[in-house]
């Protein structure tokens, strides 16, 4: 009997460790995977009640009526880059929650999406990380997947990098800031946070936009880009120092 309780259990035991080794690695990582996005996601769908409506959502632009909610550009009609169509699309965002979203390693607490003529053009995602080292691993996961970047800072005070794949522009960019945590009784604790926002925008989409910008500039010579999170730095003088050159260039000639 003795020996029959003790091949059992190892019977039991041999089996559990099988079933453990089963589940770790069928185990499904949990939120949307940003990597297969296709540009058919519907965003009310997928966020249901973790919309924020908070993020964008001015209450005074509203009562002047120079947008409304969920409007992409806020306040299109005040700060108008494209004339009598500067109103653009929607943009919704999620509440910040643990692993909404991931890209291969990188998990992500934010995403928002924005829309074009009622259809998916881009969704953003922030994620906070635990170093620079994190962030400079993932630059070169993104570079075996997508090649060497197509656009890059062109000065030291920025560390950004975007891809250009057959459907999609991909931009990621990595800030410093500091957390601050306040109890009843205790220290004030400073702590240094690593911040990550990745942008993935149909090309399509981000080549229509980049056209508008420049035609407005050809006509007009005053060159307005469409503001907002959701802005490539390759379309934007501030952050593309040849663009901006450019410009100045015919400005002065």
């Amino acid at each position: 009997m003795k020996s029959f309780l003790l091949l059992l259990l190892s019977t039991v035991l041999f089996s559990c460790n099988q079933n453990d080794k089963g589940s770790s690695t069928s185990v499904k990582k949990a939120g949307l995977n940003l990597e297969k996005i296709n540009f058919k996601e519907n965003p009310l769908e997928i966020l249901k009640s973790k919309i924020d409506s908070n993020v964008n959502d001015d209450s005074y632009y509203v009562k002047k009526g120079y947008s409304m909610p969920f409007d992409y550009p806020v306040a299109y009609k005040l700060e108008a880059w494209n004339g009598k169509d500067s109103f653009y699309g929607k943009a919704y965002y999620s509440k910040i929650i643990d692993s909404i979203a991931y890209y291969q390693n990188i998990y992500f607490n934010r995403i928002a999406f924005l829309t074009h003529n009622n259809k998916t053009v881009a969704i953003l995602a922030d994620a906070e990380i635990k170093s620079d080292t994190v962030y400079n691993e993932f630059v070169k996961q993104l570079e075996k997947q997508f090649g060497k970047p197509t656009f890059s800072p062109q000065t030291t005070a920025d560390v950004f990098y975007e891809w250009s794949a057959k459907d999609r522009r991909v931009q990621i960019d990595y800030s410093k800031g500091v957390s601050m945590s306040m109890m009843s009784g205790k220290k004030t604790e400073l702590k240094q946070t690593f911040n990550m926002q990745m942008l993935i925008f149909n090309r399509a989409e981000a080549a229509k936009i980049d056209s508008i910008q420049q035609k407005n500039y050809a006509r007009t010579k005053e060159y307005k880009v469409m503001q907002g999170d959701f802005k490539l730095y390759k379309n934007d003088p501030q952050k593309n120092i040849i663009l901006m050159d450019s410009i100045l260039n015919e400005k002065f000639k």
